[in-house]
């Protein structure tokens, strides 16, 4: 078994899943070739993995962006007109991380587009994340650009409906 540290690129391992993993909660079949860095190691064995949003399932990746993006516009409707002008492009960026808990036995070492240890079996969709692009993709940039300007700060109930219509447009477009 290997010995990870933080930072350290990992994939995690395609297999079956098994009994004790659902009691466990460390292992679901969606993991199986997600690849990332390591975030945090455990002493009962188990690895915080900070996904690479590249090797995440097209639907995956679009919702959690959808996500990222409601969540920067929430934040940002929530400051001030005085704090949301204070900062600049790069501050106004919100990226959410994609992070997984999962066993020390399920990850392999990874480096760029193969695996370090052979012992390991690979799957077929493991072999086609690997050969996928691993950037990270960007977000569509925010369409309602005159909202911000306002000082007016939203309610609970505006902001949940505003949400959901943001929502309901991005299903729209696609």
């Amino acid at each position: 078994m290997a010995t990870f540290k933080t930072g350290d690129k990992v994939r995690v391992v395609a297999r079956e899943i098994k009994p004790e993993d659902e009691k466990s909660g460390l292992y679901y079949a969606y993991f199986g070739g997600l690849t990332g860095s390591v975030d945090a190691i455990y002493d009962d064995g188990s690895v915080c993995v900070d996904v690479d949003l590249g090797s995440l399932s097209e639907d995956a990746r679009e919702r959690h962006l959808a996500m990222q993006e409601a969540e920067k516009k929430r934040w940002l409707d929530g400051l001030s007109g005085e704090a949301r002008g204070r900062l600049n492009a790069d501050q106004k960026q919100l990226r959410l991380s994609y992070k997984i808990l999962t066993s020390e036995n399920d990850l392999e070492s990874f480096k760029g587009g193969k695996p370090t240890d052979g012992k390991r079996e690979k799957s077929s969709t493991s072999e086609n994340k690997a050969s996928s692009k691993t950037t990270e993709p960007r977000a569509a940039p925010h369409s309602d650009e005159g909202s911000a300007a306002e000082s007016k700060r939203m309610s609970e109930d505006d902001l949940t409906k505003a949400e959901e219509e943001y929502l309901k447009s991005l299903k729209g477009d696609s």
